[in-house]
């Protein structure tokens, strides 16, 4: 393990045992984090629609495909 990976470990067991760095980082969390989550879902949520659909007809030529060939067709 590299020395910067186990300096980051310690450092976050450290804040873990702070109740003042704890509270920090919920607030943080709920009032930073969060939101900004919520936003980039609701901008992403298109796209992954969009790719669901394009996968789900790729399987279905997979399928017809795989159908023929064993079919002999």
């Amino acid at each position: 393990m590299s020395l910067l990976r186990r300096l980051v470990i310690r450092a976050a067991q450290e804040l873990g045992h702070n109740p003042e760095a704890r509270a920090k980082a919920s607030e943080v969390l709920e009032k930073d984090i969060k939101p900004r989550v919520k936003q980039a879902l609701q901008e992403a949520q298109p796209k992954i629609e969009n790719a669901k659909l394009g996968l789900k007809r790729f399987a279905q030529r997979v399928h017809e495909e795989y159908r023929k060939g064993r079919d002999g067709k």
